[in-house]
C-alpha cells in the first residue's frame, strides 16, 4: 500500500471491486456523486454502488452523456441508523433504474482494506487528489446532503431529454446483467440481444 503513517486512507469493501467493477481511481462521475453527498466511499451500500456503476454503464450502451442530476433524479437518499449505519440509495417517485445488485448482501462488512496513495505529493497522487484538492470525503461523515430526485437541481436541455429516454425503457433494469455488459465492445447490441432475453420470459 506504501505512504507513511501520515498519509490519508480510506476505507473500502472488497465486494465493490469483486462484484460491481469499481475501479480505482474512482470515475469523475463516481468522485462527484461522494462530493455532492458529502459521504466517503465505504458509507453508501454496494447495492446503491451498483446502482452507480450500472448507471454509467447504461449511459455508456445508451451514447447518454454521463449526468449527475439525471441520475439524482430517479432515486432519494435514505440514510441508515445513527451514527454510523450504511446509506442507500432508494427509487424516487420517478422510480428508479435498476433491481437490486443482490436481495441479501450479507457478509460485505467484514471484507474491506485500507487504500493509501504510494505518492504522498497531492502533485503526483491521482487516486486522492485532483488539483491538490481532494477528489471525495476519505473518512465516514455526519453531515450528509440529502436529496429527492433532482428538484433543486438545474437540467440542461439534453438532460431532459436523457431522462426522457431512460424512463420510457423497461424498468427496473438487472443490474447485473447490465454490470455484466462493462467490457463488451458492443454495449448497445448487447443490451437490447439481453432484453429480449428477458421480457420474452
Amino acid at each position: 500500500m506504501g505512504g507513511t503513517p501520515n498519509t490519508p486512507f480510506f476505507y473500502i469493501y472488497q465486494c465493490f471491486f469483486r462484484d460491481l467493477g469499481v475501479c480505482l481511481p474512482f470515475s469523475q462521475f463516481e468522485c462527484d456523486f461522494l462530493n455532492f453527498i458529502n459521504m466517503a466511499p465505504c458509507q453508501l451500500h454496494p447495492n446503491s454502488w451498483g446502482f452507480l456503476r450500472a448507471f454509467q454503464v447504461l449511459c455508456s450502451a445508451l451514447g447518454i452523456g454521463l449526468s449527475l442530476p439525471v441520475f439524482l433524479h430517479f432515486y432519494q437518499l435514505k440514510l441508515g441508523e445513527p451514527p454510523l449505519g450504511w446509506v442507500s440509495l432508494n427509487r424516487s417517485k420517478a422510480g428508479g433504474l435498476f433491481s437490486l445488485y443482490s436481495k441479501s448482501y450479507k457478509g460485505f462488512k467484514q471484507g474491506f482494506f485500507r487504500v493509501r496513495p504510494k505518492e504522498a505529493d497531492p502533485l503526483v497522487d491521482e487516486v486522492f487528489h485532483f488539483g491538490r484538492l481532494p477528489r471525495f470525503p476519505l473518512l465516514w461523515q455526519q453531515n450528509l446532503i440529502k436529496f429527492n430526485r433532482s428538484s433543486n437541481l438545474q437540467l440542461s436541455e439534453s438532460d431532459t431529454a436523457a431522462i426522457a429516454d431512460l424512463a420510457a425503457l423497461p424498468r427496473p433494469l438487472d443490474c447485473k446483467l447490465v454490470l455484466s455488459l462493462a467490457n463488451l465492445a458492443d454495449k448497445e447490441r448487447g443490451l437490447e440481444s439481453e432484453y429480449l432475453i428477458i421480457l420474452s420470459c
